[in-house]
């Protein structure tokens, strides 16, 4: 009698906890499998993007300052990437964000900006910095060429 009631609270015991670790690591337990609502905070690269559409026209005045011939820019925002920045140390140079785009509508012209990010690959700019990281180019003749 006495170690089926002992049999029994290990067992009860053990059921318990497995239940506790269940319950833990189970984040729908109260919402029938379906996923809470919870405030979704915006996606570091959806504000990084919102950041450069907001400077868009910085960024497009910019362009046209490289070649008089620059009428209009059209970026490509699906082209924005953040990379790393080598500077010859172990730790690298830090973060920057990438931008494509093309010249006065024609699909033959291409140039990429950099905007440097000063603490992490996650930040939004605090400054509006710009460097030409490719120069504007034009296909022709089988090969990519300064655009004149």
């Amino acid at each position: 009698m006495k170690t089926i009631k002992s049999t029994l609270l290990v067992a009860s015991l053990i059921l318990v906890f497995l239940g506790a670790i269940i319950i833990v690591q189970n984040k729908n337990l109260f919402t029938d499998g379906t996923k809470q609502e919870k405030k979704k905070e915006q996606d570091p690269h959806e504000k990084q993007l919102a950041y450069l559409k907001k400077h868009e026209e910085e960024l497009a005045d910019f362009v046209k300052s490289l070649n008089s011939k620059v009428e209009s820019v059209q970026f490509d925002w699906e082209s924005m990437k953040v990379e790393d920045i080598g500077n010859g140390t172990p730790q690298g140079g830090g973060y920057i964000l990438t931008l494509d785009g093309r010249i006065n509508n024609n699909k033959d012209t291409e140039f990429t900006l950099g905007i440097p990010l000063n603490h992490n690959s996650n930040e939004v700019p605090e400054k509006l910095v710009i460097y030409e990281m490719q120069p504007i180019r034009i296909l022709r003749d089988g090969g990519w060429f300064l655009y004149e």
